[in-house]
């Protein structure tokens, strides 16, 4: 099942929003979130924090900052 949100994202004094959707497996979900033109894939790890689990492809075109600001705001979601 998928879901489509905004996510609303400070970054470098910024404001930026970027497009998402939640997918969930049964138990379990993921964050999809296009991210300059470039879908990463946002999970929770054993420590239960978020990671971009292939963000080594993109990472020559999306800064590492600009992926923490995103999981920041994942972070939020839940709270």
């Amino acid at each position: 099942m998928e879901h489509f949100f905004d996510l609303p994202v400070s970054y470098q004094e910024e404001e930026l929003t970027f497009r998402g959707r939640l997918v969930t497996f049964g138990y379990a979900y993921k964050f999809y979130v296009i991210i300059e033109g470039q879908e990463l894939v946002f999970e929770k790890d054993d420590e239960m924090n978020y990671r971009a689990i292939n963000a080594a492809e993109h990472s020559k075109t999306i800064s590492s900052e600009l992926i923490e600001a995103v999981i920041e705001s994942l972070q939020k979601i839940k709270e």
